[in-house]
């Protein structure tokens, strides 16, 4: 039922500053790995991380198109992070089949009773 990949995933982020495209770039891995796997993942371990682009956008801003410039900078970053997945797979897990019987005292309590 539970079983262990290994996987490589490619990730991309774009922020203000460095440490925030890397930030949000981590952060779609999860996004990536729910998308291409089947099953419910019970962890994600980060085992490596590889940066294959990193680049710094730099333009001049301006108040008003004429006063007030300001050099501001984007970034973003591209990575390829090995992960090392523990999976649960649901379609696997035998569920015992229970019948519920209609009655009165079912009725009134909404169809409410222990799964024991």
């Amino acid at each position: 039922m539970e079983k262990t990949l290994k996987q490589t995933v490619c990730v991309e982020g774009v922020g203000n500053t460095k440490e925030q495209a890397i930030s949000i770039a981590l952060g779609n891995i999860q996004k990536k790995i729910l998308s291409e796997q089947k099953g419910m993942i019970i962890r994600i371990e980060p085992l490596h991380v590889e940066v294959i682009e990193a680049k710094e956008l730099t333009y001049t801003e301006r108040f008003l198109f004429i006063f007030f410039p300001r050099k501001r900078q984007k970034y973003k970053v591209v990575l390829d992070v090995d992960v090392n997945l523990f999976i649960l797979e649901v379609d696997k897990i035998q569920f015992e089949q229970v019948e519920q019987s209609n009655s009165v005292m079912n009725s009134i309590l909404g169809g409410q009773q222990s799964m024991r």
